[in-house]
């Protein structure tokens, strides 16, 4: 996936990766381990699963903040979450951001803009997500993926951080709206 996705590129080795071996490819995610030489001389495996990077939207319209209720089977909880996708080949965090928010939410943002990204659970994945802020929302239709089965909910963005902290939840969301708050989007 790395060859697909310029947003999750790796940085070159600081250790001596001895050898890189991909076990397995889902088509969702890819999965091996690099063979590392460590400080003291001795080599480890390194597991990893790779997936494409992943943008999480702030949707913000008339003083609400979207999320969508959800179940995810992983985990066997339906969550209320900040809508989140793929960036597909050749997007950029605020493109993917604005067709997900159409797609999951049928809102369209006149403007969007990249709060941060970052790499996510570094201790086994390799997996990069943007954050990004979409306003001036205006409503369009709706185009669910065939495994979407999204509830769109508008909540007052007083109540967003509460909501978004509230069990179930998880990273994205809480990451989310606490970067929507630090940033006075919120």
């Amino acid at each position: 996936m790395r060859d697909r996705h310029a947003l999750a590129e790796l940085a070159a080795p600081e250790w001596p990766v001895v050898e890189s071996v991909t076990e397995y490819e889902t088509g969702w995610y890819t999965g091996g381990y690099d063979m590392v030489e460590q400080p003291d001389g001795s080599t480890k495996r390194y597991y990893w699963a790779e997936l494409a990077p992943a943008v999480v939207i702030v949707g913000v319209t008339d003083g609400q903040l979207l999320f969508v209720e959800q179940y995810r089977p992983t985990i066997r909880e339906t969550q209320l979450e900040l809508p989140a996708g793929i960036v597909e080949p050749g997007e950029s965090f605020c493109e993917a951001a604005a067709r997900e928010l159409q797609e999951e939410t049928g809102f369209e943002p006149a403007t969007t803009r990249l709060l941060q990204t970052m790499w996510c659970s570094t201790g086994l994945l390799r997996h990069r997500r943007g954050f990004v802020v979409a306003e001036d929302l205006s409503p369009v239709d709706r185009e669910l993926d065939s495994n979407e089965f999204l509830v769109p909910e508008a909540i007052p963005v007083e109540e967003a951080v509460a909501v978004g902290r509230e069990q179930p939840t998880n990273d994205a969301t809480v990451e989310g709206v606490l970067l929507a708050e630090k940033e006075g989007v919120l």
